[in-house]
């Protein structure tokens, strides 16, 4: 496949990056130092020039494109780079990322207004992801496969956890869930039966959406558990706006923080059910008086990430329950986990996931990082010539060069929890976590 990326900066480069191994990957961008740094980190090849003049995609072989993906920072650009892209080549796919919610909305309400295959939404997809977190409160990461029939969630072991030190098989899992990967910042592994979960341990786990609840509460003792219903919200940007709106639709009432007057404003006539204060979230004498030590959850979403780890920080010393902080650059991840933060969210892995996800067999319904991006958890549609499709699955993964799990099959709206006895069908998805390196050639042979 000839993929071309116009605007590599960190989404596009880590796209790029992601793609130049599998397949022909072209990157077109304005800036020679952002060239050099894909030039020193791929096989791809390079165009220096603006994506959005006629020429400069001509040149970058657009017309013979299989995937032209628009990944500057502007909106218009993108849009027009997809739209030029789609006359140049019908039958290429063109992806958009976008930060305008404006852009997005009317897309999805009308897809004719623009000729894009894809708009992927930065904001959006981070609000939901953070609202998904907030669903659960003792996970870490949240995602939904099968129309949200599957529930994938990544738990942290607590120190006292009643689980911590017991191997796997010793939890008598329930029927709806399979506990998948076991991991910490050094390393990952599949899950077997006599894997021990020490404290601190991160595990994967996928299945009903119940029933993965109720594992997390088995992970810390009842005293320590508490449904999310006081939500407060720092900073009234984007992410902030679309998070309280979704938290609105699911029936809480969040506060909001927003220190600009006009923008608390304008955020107060939109949010019906959201209580906006204009005030300065980086204040600790604010903080307290609006009783963040009573506060379920804290989402801190100001910028730069500077600023957001001062108000996590301070939200976390003043005794909230959680803290989530939106970190935009990755390299700060660690620092925030470090600090004690619960749960960060990076708005540009969002889209990355989104991007790659269109890159992959057209079977490949949906697909998350785990692990810093060391695991991928997949959901496919099983076609009639699948290796998985007729024998039993322990047989049939015997024929997979390499390893990986079944989390869940979906099969006609019913979830099947996967077994060595289990004969998968065509058309069953299955929902499966399997190591990113391998991932490619696991979902190929698939």
């Amino acid at each position: 496949m000839k993929v071309v990326v116009i605007g590599v900066g960190q989404v596009g480069r880590n796209v790029a990056h992601a793609l130049a191994e599998d397949h022909e990957v072209i990157v077109v961008d304005k800036e020679p130092e952002r060239l050099e740094s894909v030039r020193a980190e791929t096989d791809a090849l390079t165009y220096e020039g603006d994506g959005a003049r006629l020429e400069v995609l001509k040149t970058a072989e657009v017309p013979s494109a299989d995937l032209v993906i628009g990944s500057t920072s502007d909106d218009r650009s993108n849009i027009l780079i997809c739209s030029a892209a789609r006359a140049l080549s019908p039958d290429a796919f063109t992806i958009a990322r976008v930060a305008e919610t404006e852009y997005l909305a009317t897309w999805s309400q009308l897809r004719e207004a623009f000729n894009v295959d894809l708009m992927v939404g930065a904001d959006h997809l981070t609000a939901r992801s953070i609202v998904e977190v907030a669903g659960l409160p003792t996970a870490r990461d949240v995602e939904y496969f099968g129309q949200g029939r599957v529930m994938m969630a990544e738990f942290t072991v607590p120190e006292e956890s009643p689980i911590a030190g017991r191997t796997v098989q010793a939890l008598g899992l329930s029927d709806g869930v399979n506990l998948v990967a076991v991991f910490d910042d050094d390393h990952m592994e599949i899950v077997r039966g006599d894997t021990r979960l020490h404290p601190k341990s991160r595990l994967l786990v996928i299945g009903k959406p119940s029933q993965v609840e109720r594992f997390g509460s088995t992970l810390a003792p009842r005293a320590d558990r508490k449904d999310i219903r006081q939500v407060l919200i720092l900073g009234g940007g984007e992410i902030g706006y679309q998070t309280a709106r979704m938290l609105e639709q699911r029936g809480l009432e969040p506060r909001l923080v927003e220190k600009d007057p006009k923008r608390a404003q304008t955020l107060a006539q939109e949010l019906p059910d959201t209580l906006v204060l204009q005030d300065d979230a980086t204040d600790p004498g604010f903080l307290r008086r609006e009783g963040v030590a009573d506060t379920d959850l804290v989402v801190s979403a100001l910028t730069p990430d500077e600023r957001n780890l001062l108000t996590s920080v301070l939200s976390r010393e003043l005794g909230a329950e959680q803290v989530l902080s939106v970190v935009h650059q990755g390299v700060y991840e660690s620092v925030f986990t470090r600090s004690g933060i619960d749960v960060t969210v990076n708005p540009r892995r969002e889209v990355i996931e989104e991007i790659l996800r269109h890159t992959r067999a057209r079977a490949v319904e949906k697909i998350t990082f785990v692990g810093h991006e060391r695991g991928e958890v997949v959901e496919i549609e099983l076609e009639g010539g699948s290796p998985l499709v007729g024998p039993p699955l322990e047989e049939a993964v015997q024929t997979i060069p390499h390893n990986f799990v079944l989390g869940a099959v979906l099969r006609a709206g019913e979830i099947l929890t996967p077994r060595g006895e289990t004969v998968l069908e065509r058309g069953d998805h299955v929902v499966m976590f399997v190591d990113a390196d391998v991932a490619d050639e696991v979902v190929e042979a698939i």
